[in-house]
């Protein structure tokens, strides 16, 4: 995919990473581009070929409200707010980082030719949630901000009225329902809580590993701002450590079923923008009816994980029995979880055919591989490149040829 000058008007593209992902500001990024991985950055891809790219570098443990706003932030400049409303209501600070510079200070702006400038954004893994709030707020902003916060200090983010400013969100591999992973794993979340938020934030976050690494949950008090020093004392405050830990502020609530049924309760779909969902899928089906991971192909804490999906049919967060559907898995998002939200219109790709239409879902083919291999970390994709990578362009060219 070249850009082509005399083509109608591109948009840059937004890649908004997952659980314990990073950005492309972040140093490990140079050396393991979180878009693309063992097949080489597909942001470089993009800007080689006249494209305007970014992967902001946000919370990889925060909430999808905290991130999203972190994202708004970084796109036009200023000081993250996390909003009035609920920065008091979850009981951590109201302001985070500030970015002196926009990495998209035309955006939402008309150029010479009077046409808006949008945005392509894209989220991976929890990414999805995250664009999809991010969506929400932009189209429909936030009640409560609303109603709590004197209209000269609310930021524009909760305002609403700008879901036009995005022309396509996708999600990839997104657990827009929830992903059983989060009770299936039993005994094994307290502790990856433990090692991410007092190894990962706690310790790593307050040490010279954050300017190659960042948590960024600064607002909870928990780690330092890679672009100062570290503040190791930090590390010392377990009791801010437990509390964003144990809240329902956080990644791990959001993913589960519960979590996720609560943000689709507020979830409104984008009717100003094209929204596109990439399922995944690594698993197959026993002869018990069970699923279990394709070995030899998924990077290996995913078989245990997926394996222990294929066999999950009851989940304690909503205390429901489960279908059949949910057992196949890429390892981590459950296949049928990252179709669609339950409650909102969509339609398949097949049936779309090539007549996509704002306001409603469509649901892409799924992509055969593991949670990973669909942002090129997998032996296969090492192996051959190519094939990854023009999938991608396929896509992008997709998106750059909507109306």
């Amino acid at each position: 995919m070249k850009k082509d000058k005399s083509h109608k008007k591109s948009y840059p593209y937004i890649f908004v990473h997952g659980m314990l992902g990073f950005g492309d500001g972040e140093k490990v990024n140079d050396y393991m581009p979180y878009w693309g991985f063992t097949s080489g950055s597909l942001i470089k891809m993009l800007r080689k070929q006249g494209y305007v790219a970014y992967g902001p570098s946000i919370s990889s443990l925060g909430s999808a409200w905290d991130r999203a706003c972190e994202l708004y932030a970084q796109l036009v400049g200023g000081t993250v707010d996390y909003g009035k409303v609920h920065s008091a209501k979850y009981g951590h600070e109201r302001y985070g980082r500030t970015y002196d510079k926009a990495l998209l200070p035309d955006w939402g702006k008309l150029d010479e030719q009077g046409r808006l400038n949008k945005i392509h954004i894209l989220g991976h893994s929890f990414g999805g949630a995250t664009v999809r709030m991010f969506s929400q707020l932009m189209a429909h902003g936030a009640q409560e901000e609303i109603d709590g916060t004197d209209p000269d200090d609310l930021s524009p983010l909760f305002a609403g009225g700008k879901g036009d400013w995005l022309q396509s969100v996708t999600t990839i591999a997104g657990p827009h329902n929830g992903t059983t992973v989060i009770t299936a794993i039993g005994i094994l979340l307290p502790i990856l809580k433990v090692i991410t938020y007092f190894g990962f934030a706690g310790f790593m976050g307050n040490t010279v590993a954050n300017q190659y690494y960042d948590m960024s949950l600064d607002h909870w008090g928990v780690t330092s701002d890679p672009r100062g020093k570290p503040e190791f004392k930090k590390f010392f405050r377990f009791g801010k450590i437990l509390k964003v830990m144990n809240t329902k502020d956080n990644l791990y609530y959001d993913l589960s079923l519960a979590g996720a049924r609560d943000l689709n309760k507020f979830f409104e779909i984008n009717e100003d923008a094209y929204n596109f969902s990439i399922s995944t899928s690594n698993s197959i089906e026993t002869r018990n009816g069970n699923h279990r991971m394709k070995n030899w192909t998924t990077f290996p804490p995913f078989i245990m994980t997926g394996n222990m999906v294929g066999v999950h049919r009851y989940d304690k967060s909503v205390q429901e029995e489960l279908g059949d559907e949910w057992l196949e898995s890429d390892g981590c998002s459950n296949t049928v979880s990252a179709l669609h939200p339950d409650d909102e219109p969509f339609m398949s790709f097949y049936d779309a055919d090539g007549k996509y239409q704002r306001g409603i879902w469509t649901v892409m083919p799924v992509y055969q591989g593991d949670h990973l291999d669909v942002v090129g970390f997998s032996t296969s994709n090492l192996l051959a490149p190519y094939k990854f990578r023009n999938y991608w362009k396929k896509y992008f060219q997709l998106l750059d040829d909507l109306d």
